[in-house]
């Protein structure tokens, strides 16, 4: 019988040898030896967790959003936190693909 562990495990050192992700690992690289980026990069991070957990909840206020769009327009403006970004969804977009295939015997079996 196989070992799915196994097979997973390969896929996750594979995915470290693609060209998404080492752009990705490269931008990251670079966002952080720019102390004032990378600050900004983290700060915005956090306030994207805390903006998302209260979406959920339903506790997301007017304050909440202004926020959000605030510290999304200061990162705009930095070109490495931008390359990151784009880098972040390029490897989200191979993730997707590679999600969509291993659903791929479950979306199979209910469809009838």
């Amino acid at each position: 019988m196989i070992n799915i562990y196994d097979s997973a495990n390969q896929l996750e050192q594979n995915l470290r040898k693609t060209e998404e992700y080492q752009e990705l690992e490269k931008a990251y690289s670079e966002v952080k030896s720019d102390e004032t980026s990378y600050k900004q990069f983290k700060e915005f991070q956090k306030a994207q967790m805390e903006f998302q957990s209260k979406q959920a909840k339903g506790e997301l206020t007017d304050s909440d959003v202004d926020k959000i769009k605030s510290l999304g327009e200061k990162i705009e403006k930095k070109k490495v936190i931008m390359t990151l970004m784009e880098k972040e969804r390029k490897l989200a977009q191979v993730m997707d693909e590679i999600n969509q295939i291993m659903f791929k015997p479950v979306n199979e079996l209910y469809q009838d």
